[in-house]
């Protein structure tokens, strides 16, 4: 016979305590039992993947196959709502048809069978994506996963003018994309400016410069101060015949005409007040008639000293009007490109920076004590060796600082090859973020409407900055709005159109992301467009596709 034996909890397990076995018979009874549970949850689990119980799905021609549960556990959704993904069902395949981007829709399945993650496929632009997500409704949550994967901004509402001819003025100055004519003037600004910025420089070549203060030796253009003297004769007949004068007397003519314009114009007095490129435009101008009214009261009234103090003062502020170059970066995609990166490459040029002082700092003790000795002049202080130590890991050298002794130059050989090899990895990493910043931004076609915004002011809708095109304008897209939208007018169609819509095979759904300008009357052109939506759909029929455009969107 077999000796019995009570079997009880041990501690390796997991905290059952196993029933207590009187004869080894029962071993067989527990893996009996055991295989009867696998075979009920087998055949529970088989009755769930019943084909009643699955969905087919063709995106494109292109047949997936999934659960009901699965669909069914974000209700909110197109495919997850039985009444809406009725509209696109095709009784005689059997199956649910969608005209829709078939790789998009691989991520947009994964996002109900994983419980909420979603990414961007590869290769697929962004707002192709974006529309595949507003088409299917997947809500909030999923374009928050967008935007915090692919950095999207948080776009500012852009109010333009009432007034037709100020909204036509204010949006050609301000906005180079807004028609042929504002590209023109544009263009226009840009060669001023250049010209500006040239002629300042220019001017102060030692040539020029010198012809300058033959002319006028006591003012010498605001640089040459006599302290001591009342002035009245000496002046400069010759400065308004100056060929620089009247080079920056045009430029000046017409940045403060560009400049009233748009003082005129401007929706609200305050944010333009606020804008810090607004005061530059202003510092700009401001000088060039202070400097002329003293050299025109110079010519009837007795001036001192005090007045060079103003000029040479006013000189050096007017070199501000080189900031105005800020224009090149709005028209350039390349640098607004390289702008976003570096906005958004902080972090790591705070660590590149970290990481450059701390090496420089270790390499640079490790060459005083080793260089101070032999070569005191040189290397006299540990903030000097790590100047050294900084040009030699970023591969600078200016040649200034050399060490002599034989394991000094063995530090600085080790020193370059680690900049190289470090510092290069650092900088890839830049590089590899530029790329996927450039590349986001060309995957997104922007369109451009000059039609109000239709949106009322009080809503406060998240929308997302989408992209930066140089012949497109910068188009920012309330995504959410857009769902919410689209989600009312189907459900109008199915109440009103539940037994008469058969199923469309190619049925599709387009969403134009364009930009508008809000209005205060745009309440009126929303409820317009929104009518001819519901208007479309309702038009659906068997064997006829619809088409919604959305052009109701936010800026």
């Amino acid at each position: 016979m077999y000796n019995t034996q009570n079997i009880s909890k041990k501690t390796t397990w997991t905290g059952r305590t196993t029933v207590e076995l009187e004869h080894p018979h029962n071993i067989i009874n527990l893996r009996s039992n055991r295989n009867e549970d696998l075979s009920n949850i087998k055949n529970r689990r088989k009755s769930e993947y019943q084909i009643d119980s699955r969905i087919i799905i063709n995106v494109s021609g292109l047949r997936f196959e999934t659960l009901k549960t699965t669909l069914e556990r974000y209700p909110q959704t197109l495919l997850g709502n039985i009444r809406r993904r009725s509209l696109f069902y095709d009784k005689k395949q059997d199956e649910y048809f969608f005209d829709r981007h078939r790789t998009c829709f691989e991520s947009i399945l994964y996002y109900y069978q994983s419980h909420g993650r979603l990414r961007r496929p590869e290769y697929v632009p962004l707002d192709t994506f974006l529309e595949e997500i507003t088409f299917f409704e997947l809500g909030s949550d999923a374009l928050k996963q967008v935007q915090q994967a692919e950095n999207l901004e948080e776009a500012q509402i852009i109010h333009l003018p009432k007034n037709p001819i100020c909204r036509f003025i204010w949006s050609t100055l301000e906005y180079p994309q807004y028609s042929i004519l504002a590209k023109i003037i544009n263009i226009i600004s840009l060669f001023f400016i250049l010209l500006s910025a040239v002629g300042l420089a220019v001017e102060t070549l030692p040539k020029y410069h010198r012809a300058t203060n033959d002319q006028c030796q006591n003012e010498a253009d605001g640089l040459l101060i006599n302290t001591n003297i009342t002035l009245r004769d000496h002046r400069c007949p010759n400065i308004f015949s100056s060929p620089f004068y009247i080079i920056q007397a045009i430029c000046i003519t017409f940045f403060t005409l560009e400049f009233l314009l748009r003082l005129v114009t401007c929706p609200s007095y305050f944010k333009f007040i606020k804008s810090v490129l607004n005061w530059i435009d202003l510092l700009a101008i401001v000088p060039f008639f202070i400097r002329l009214t003293i050299i025109l009261i110079r010519a009837h009234y007795e001036t001192d000293s005090n007045v060079y103090l103003i000029l040479r003062l006013l000189r050096i502020i007017r070199f501000i009007r080189i900031f105005k170059l800020y224009r090149i970066f709005k028209s350039i995609q390349s640098l607004r490109v390289l702008a976003s990166t570096l906005k958004e490459s902080l972090a790591d040029f705070i660590i590149i920076l970290t990481f450059l002082s701390l090496s420089g700092f270790l390499f640079g003790a490790a060459f005083y004590f080793t260089e101070n000795s032999m070569n005191e002049n040189m290397f006299d202080s540990i903030p000097t060796a790590t100047y050294y130590g900084i040009m030699t890991i970023t591969a600078v050298g200016y040649g200034d600082l050399s060490p002599v002794t034989p394991l000094g130059r063995v530090l600085a050989s080790l020193c370059a090859i680690f900049g190289i090899s470090v510092v290069s990895m650092l900088v890839s990493v830049l590089a590899e973020r530029y790329q996927r910043v450039y590349t986001r931004k060309l995957f997104l076609n922007e369109k451009y409407s000059d039609d109000p915004v239709f949106e009322d002011d009080e809503e406060t809708d998240s929308t997302l900055s989408l992209s930066n095109d140089d012949d497109l304008f910068q188009s920012q897209t309330s995504v959410t709005s857009q769902m919410k939208s689209i989600s009312k007018t189907i459900e109008l169609a199915e109440d009103d159109e539940t037994n008469k819509i058969k199923s469309s095979g190619n049925s599709t759904e387009k969403i134009q992301f364009v930009i508008g300008f809000i209005l205060d009357d745009s309440k009126k052109r929303e409820d317009l467009i929104m009518t001819e939506m519901i208007k479309e759909i309702l038009d659906v029929k068997f064997g006829k596709q619809y088409l919604i455009t959305r052009t109701d969107v936010s800026l």
